[in-house]
């Protein structure tokens, strides 16, 4: 290190170069058990060219360490700030369909819900079950089902607006909020997400339709209740022939 430094000196005593010039605190051969670090400093005093070289013991190496392991924790933060933050946005998402998971959806409705009952706009739902799923799965292998499940999410988020949130509940069954629109108009979009869906084809995919279930938020109603009236609304679908729409 001090090598390297004297090289340095000699450039800055030939251009007279005014202040002075430090090497920076090491330790020679990296040996820090010594508890032993050097400064050098050169400088100009009265018109001579002076180097000056300072031993630090204890106190400074002291502070090294303290330095160093301050540097370590602040980079083991960062690692755990950064990772809890991934860890955070995977746990909002469906590991499958990378669409919102089921707790997800349940946070967003009940924000939904309070602003819609702040700013007296209609809110409304759908409740999708996808039709005779299990017939998939045994006949083509749950790795075609999987696809299926993926290539629904995909198609609703290509298929419904953007302000629109679309979430797997659970299983075959996916659920779709629906803000500033009354009962009539997310019938319609019910209705078109069911042909949407009835007529998409995939080479190497068996075709599959969806059962819906739609309803509008009431005032006054919790929101258990306004799951409930959906999902009840999902199974007149099914009961009535499947691959429609059902409102309640």
């Amino acid at each position: 290190m001090l090598e390297f430094f004297m090289d340095d000196v000699e450039q800055f005593f030939k251009d007279k170069q005014p202040g002075t010039l430090s090497s920076g605190v090491w330790q020679e051969d990296g040996k820090i058990e010594d508890r032993l670090a050097l400064l050098a400093i050169a400088t100009n005093f009265n018109g001579e060219d002076v180097i000056i070289i300072r031993m630090l013991q204890d106190e400074y190496t002291n502070r090294v360490d303290m330095l160093r392991k301050a540097r370590e924790q602040l980079l083991e933060n960062r690692e755990l700030a950064s990772n809890l933050e991934i860890f955070k946005k995977k746990s909002r998402f469906d590991g499958l369909t990378k669409i919102y998971n089921r707790s997800t959806f349940m946070e967003l409705l009940h924000d939904e819900i309070k602003r819609s009952l702040g700013t007296d706009y209609p809110l409304s739902m759908l409740f999708l079950d996808i039709d005779d799923f299990k017939k998939i799965n045994d006949t083509y292998g749950h790795s075609v089902g999987d696809v299926v499940l993926c290539n629904l999410g995909t198609l609703l988020t290509k298929t419904l607006r953007r302000n629109d949130t679309i979430a797997r509940y659970g299983g075959e069954e996916f659920v779709v909020i629906i803000p500033h629109e009354s009962s009539d108009r997310a019938f319609t979009i019910g209705e078109k997400v069911c042909k949407r869906i009835a007529s998409y084809t995939e080479e190497g995919l068996p075709p599959f339709t969806v059962s819906v279930g739609c309803t509008t938020f009431q005032p006054g109603e919790s929101m258990e209740s306004f799951i409930k009236r959906a999902d009840a609304a999902l199974y007149d679908a099914k009961a009535n022939g499947k691959n429609r729409v059902c409102a309640r």
